[in-house]
């Protein structure tokens, strides 16, 4: 009890904080992290919810696959009942922040368990230095809310459904597809020969890491093409503007009233 109430209060508590932010931001919800008593309790009941549903589903989870699938359910719900929020952006809020998680683990956590601890049952003894350990997280997590916060990339209700199945389908695969590696990983590791598990590192590794870069590659295409489309329409409607004012001065100019009343009513059908 004790080991969980440190990992709950000093691990568990922040990770949540920061990942309900990112969640929030990503699906547009930034007015909800503006500081008043609505938002506060709302925002801390989520919280707490979080955190009794990690409490309840760690224990009972058979395995990785189980945990993340009954973790990504609860966390859905807990934002659509809190938040009001379509089931599609709570899927994308919630998938989000859970695959910066994961990955930011994948990319030191397994070498810690292997290389530093020894062995999983070491490093799940070794709980007191857990808030030491996940600080490449929290500072990631800081990063990702500091630039969602100021940038208001809001993929979640600024994309097209279309993008919505494509990406929410990306990261969920990307997101079981590390969780099972992980696994794979920590399980097998020490029945490897040594170079194997080297060999086995390092692809783990690469492999993650190219595979977010596609991910975040597809986001930034995808954002950059419509941008870019939304600054040709942009253009062509001013000059469509500039081009129906101008016909609207010359009539004027020439007094044919009726003929500039006829183009305005034109335009304005």
């Amino acid at each position: 009890m004790v080991m969980n109430l440190y990992i709950l209060l000093l691990v568990s508590l922040p990770e949540a904080f920061l990942n309900l932010i990112i969640g929030l931001l990503i699906t547009g919800k930034k007015e909800n992290l503006k500081i008043n008593t609505q938002n506060v309790l709302k925002f801390a009941t989520a919280i707490i919810l979080m955190l009794t549903s990690s409490w309840l589903i760690r224990p009972i989870s058979p395995n990785i696959v189980t945990s993340i699938t009954l973790h990504i359910i609860a966390y859905v719900l807990i934002v659509m009942l809190m938040y009001r929020m379509k089931l599609i952006y709570a899927l994308l809020g919630t998938s989000f922040f859970l695959l910066i998680m994961t990955t930011t683990e994948i990319l030191y956590t397994p070498y810690l368990i292997t290389y530093v601890f020894k062995g999983m049952v070491n490093f799940q003894n070794a709980y007191h230095w857990y808030v030491l350990l996940v600080i490449p997280q929290r500072i990631f997590q800081i990063i990702v809310a500091n630039f969602l916060w100021k940038h208001e990339i809001l993929l979640a209700t600024q994309i097209n459904r279309r993008f919505h199945r494509l990406f929410l389908t990306s990261i969920l695969t990307l997101l079981f597809g590390e969780q099972l590696l992980y696994f794979v990983y920590v399980t097998i590791f020490d029945r490897m020969q040594l170079v194997y598990q080297i060999t086995f590192s390092v692809s783990l590794l690469v492999i993650v890491l190219i595979l977010n870069i596609l991910i975040f590659k597809l986001v930034y295409t995808v954002i950059t093409g419509l941008v870019v489309k939304s600054y040709n329409k942009y253009c062509e409607f001013e000059n469509d503007v500039k081009f129906a004012l101008d016909e609207i001065r010359s009539l004027l100019a020439n007094n044919k009233v009726d003929e500039a009343v006829k183009l305005i009513e034109y335009i304005n059908e």
